[in-house]
């Protein structure tokens, strides 16, 4: 997992009313916990460093996240590239906070190797936040939006 990905979900933590932030990719799995949270033990790593991580049967309460961090959906970015909100400079962004958007609805580019490549909602709902500027370098994975469905 990427620094900029845990980055963003810690600054998308401390800006929402949120306690709790989940996020799962593959085998990958992190979980924020405002003010402190649960004191996992400490991580083994095994003959080639990689840190075990805990599987959802060794976090007795990772059933019971908040309802609000439930409902809340984070868009990462799908390749390495520039963010970009609008399709040119002059025109006005696909989406902005608190637009209603359809499944399949570009939501903003990722330039990678000269290919714009639009980055679509993957559910219906409320746009909550972007969490990258305009222009920004991004990594994959880099989450992009936050959706609540509806």
């Amino acid at each position: 997992m990427n620094q900029e990905l845990i980055d963003g979900l810690i600054r998308l933590l401390e800006r929402s009313s949120l306690d709790v932030i989940e996020y799962t990719n593959g085998d990958e799995r992190i979980k924020l916990v405002r003010g402190g949270g649960e004191r996992l033990p400490p991580h083994k790593a095994d003959s080639a460093g990689a840190i075990a991580r805990p599987s959802a049967a060794q976090s007795p309460d990772s059933q019971a996240a908040s309802p609000a961090a439930q409902a809340q959906h984070v868009i990462p970015s799908g390749m390495t590239g520039t963010f970009y909100r609008a399709p040119g400079p002059d025109q006005p962004a696909f989406a902005s906070p608190g637009d209603l958007i359809e499944e399949g609805r570009t939501l903003g580019l990722v330039e990678a190797m000269k290919l714009l490549n639009p980055i679509e909602a993957d559910r219906a709902g409320r746009l909550i936040e972007i969490l990258v500027s305009d222009g920004a370098a991004v990594a994959h994975d880099t989450p992009l939006f936050v959706i609540e469905p509806i």
